[in-house]
Parts: C-alpha cells; sequence; structure tokens
C-alpha cells in the first residue's frame, strides 16, 4: 500500500550530533528474527542490503542548497515480510541541526503495532544498533511525540540533533512511497536569547561611551 508522506524538519540553531552510522549504510542492516509474526526479513531486503545505504527503505537528505532529496538505496518496500515496516535514514548537509522530523501521511506511518527495529528479537550486521532501547521504532536517543489518534502524522525528535554533515535513522509502518511533499522549517532564537543579545550590544556601547569620556580626561 502505497504512502504519501509530508515531512516537516525542525532545524535546531545549536546541538550535537546523533549520528548513528553503521557500516556503508545510515541504517543498520537487518539480517534475521521475526519481531511481530512479520514473517521474518525480507529476503530482498537482504539482498540489496550490500550497498551503500543499503539498510535504509527510504533515505532523506537536506542539502546544502535548501533543497531535499529522496531515495530508496534498498529495493525492498518494507524491510520485513509483512510488508509494513521500513527503515528510514536521515543525512544532513545544511549548516544547521536537524532537531525533528515531523510527518503526516494518507495513511498511518505511526501505526505502530510492536514489530519495529528495535525490537529484540531481530538481528543486525555489526552489533546491536539501538543502544540501551529494547523496544520499538526508534534507537537510543530518538523519540516519537504528538502522534495523531488515526497514527497518521507524528513527529520524530532526535536527541542532541543531527548535525552538519551527521545521519540518523528510525522506523517506521510503511511500505514508504517516494513521492513526498517535504517542506523545511527552521526556528529562530527564543525571546530571551534575543534578550540576552541586546542586553550584551547595549552594555558593549555603554562600555565604550565610558571609555570615550575618560579619555577625555585624561
Amino acid at each position: 500500500m502505497k504512502r504519501a508522506f509530508t515531512f516537516l524538519s525542525g532545524i535546531a540553531l545549536m546541538g550535537l550530533a546523533a549520528s548513528t552510522t553503521f557500516a556503508a549504510s545510515i541504517c543498520p542492516v537487518m539480517t534475521g528474527g521475526n519481531a511481530g509474526g512479520g514473517g521474518g526479513v525480507n529476503p530482498t531486503y537482504i539482498a540489496d542490503s550490500g550497498g551503500t545505504n543499503g539498510g535504509c527503505n527510504l533515505l532523506i537528505t537536506f542539502n546544502a542548497d535548501g533543497s531535499i532529496t529522496t531515495s530508496a538505496p534498498n529495493a525492498a518496500l518494507s524491510y520485513d515480510n509483512g510488508g509494513d515496516d521500513n527503515m528510514v535514514g536521515i543525512l544532513n548537509n545544511t549548516s544547521s541541526p536537524i532537531s525533528a522530523v515531523t510527518l503526516s501521511g494518507t495513511s498511518v506511518p505511526f501505526g505502530f503495532d510492536g514489530d519495529g527495529a528495535c525490537d529484540p528479537t531481530w538481528t543486525f550486521g555489526g552489533g546491536n544498533p539501538c543502544g540501551t532501547t529494547t523496544s520499538g521504532y526508534g534507537h537510543e536517543g530518538v523519540t516519537f511525540s504528538g502522534i495523531s489518534a488515526g497514527g497518521d502524522a507524528g513527529t520524530v525528535d532526535f536527541a542532541g540533533g543531527i548535525a552538519d554533515g551527521g545521519s540518523d535513522w528510525f522506523s517506521l509502518e510503511g511500505p514508504v512511497d517516494l513521492s513526498l511533499t517535504i517542506v523545511p522549517v527552521t526556528t529562530t532564537p527564543e525571546p530571551s536569547t534575543l534578550f540576552v543579545m541586546l542586553l550584551g550590544v547595549g552594555l558593549v556601547g555603554i562600555a565604550y561611551r565610558r571609555f570615550v569620556i575618560l579619555k577625555k580626561w585624561l
């Protein structure tokens, strides 16, 4: 079943990289297991996982010029035989960290049914990609918020943000369609930050004025 998603990427002004890279793939490469009765790993997924970023069913690249590119490095529409789960990779080539990605679709990308990539029954090439997370669709540092009642919209949050040149990944219900509308959203400094900046400028001005007055008396 095709999914048409809308992506809103929240770009933070400050943050650290939350990059997770496995071998030659931004997304980890699933090699075995059978979570949620999905019939195991899709043979097409395994066969096509050897290339660059072959662990990703969908790769979203945020480019330096503001454009966004989508691709399907792995030919399989899903990583499991149930045909309803996929690995999504994010590559940030902008000049600002990406703190979150909001998705909405005509179906239920957030209709989680318990067989996400971090279910402990799945195995991966290179070891455990999920850290301390032992269930769900995102590894340690990736969380989901604002999920709609129908599961057709939600936000993927990256702890610390994805730095310029960094990458991260998560899993969703799928398969994912490449017909995407993607709109990046840039945040602005909070009022408190602007106040501190203006206060700093004011203090510099006062100090300079006092310096000028003092110089005249010397």
